[in-house]
């Protein structure tokens, strides 16, 4: 008797010891206006951060508690009720990423106004394009000083990535401004030996373009401005030029 008391006490600790608790986990829904964090409480630790498993994109993310008082929150929910996210039509307009914005100097010269976007439109970072066009009325000079003007359409495109959170952002672009001219007036001599009076140069079909600056985002508000470092890269010639932006967010 004593040994099948014993056998059965043993047989009854590896069932118990076999079996997992699944205990409920607190369920988080935040949101800072420009990101949903919605998921489980994995790990915490009181008053200093709190890790979240988010539900819809399977990562793991740890916030500060400093950063989680200031979001619209449902903090900590400890039962089964599902919370209801977000329609797809009102995620589209929180998050939606799209400026205009005008450019004095910058890829197109003088200036320029422009599109610009994420090509994923649920981030504020990341890869992104942007185009707009500029009208201009350019004077050229032979070497016999025989005057030849143009009106020029200039067409800016330009790839770019955004590193950065919030509302600052490091912006590195590449691209190229494409030239569109219309000669107003006769030739008194060949049409290359036209250039433009300060630069020396004719005015030329496409120009390559590079950006390097800092991209300032709104969080809550509506504009946006910038300062680059905009150079000019032509046929065997560089313009050094610095381009700055300001613009508005589209809702």
């Amino acid at each position: 008797m004593k040994l099948f008391l014993s056998v059965l006490f043993v047989l009854i600790l590896s069932f118990m010891k076999g079996q997992q608790v699944v205990m409920p986990l607190d369920r988080i829904y935040l949101n800072d206006s420009i990101t949903i964090y919605e998921g489980f409480i994995v790990e915490q630790a009181p008053a200093i951060y709190v890790k979240i498993l988010r539900k819809i994109e399977q990562d793991t993310l740890q916030l500060s508690m400093k950063d989680i008082w200031k979001m619209t929150r449902e903090y900590p929910r400890a039962d089964t009720t599902t919370v209801t996210a977000p329609s797809k039509k009102a995620a589209h307009r929180q998050t939606k990423n799209k400026y205009v914005y005008a450019e004095a100097l910058g890829s197109a010269g003088l200036y320029s106004l422009n599109y610009d976007f994420r090509f994923n439109e649920n981030r504020r970072d990341g890869w992104g394009l942007r185009s707009g066009f500029s009208y201009l009325n350019l004077t050229t000079y032979n070497y016999s000083g025989d005057v030849l003007n143009y009106r020029v359409l200039l067409l800016p495109l330009q790839v770019n990535y955004l590193f950065g959170k919030q509302k600052r952002f490091f912006e590195v672009g590449l691209g190229a401004t494409y030239i569109i001219k219309s000669r107003q007036g006769t030739l008194m001599a060949p049409e290359y030996e036209y250039t433009i009076k300060y630069l020396g140069r004719r005015i030329p079909n496409v120009l390559g373009t590079m950006s390097l600056g800092y991209r300032r985002l709104p969080v809550k508000g509506k504009i946006m401005w910038g300062i680059s470092a905009t150079p000019l890269i032509g046929n065997s010639f560089t313009l050094p030029n610095i381009g700055f932006k300001i613009g508005y967010k589209l809702s």
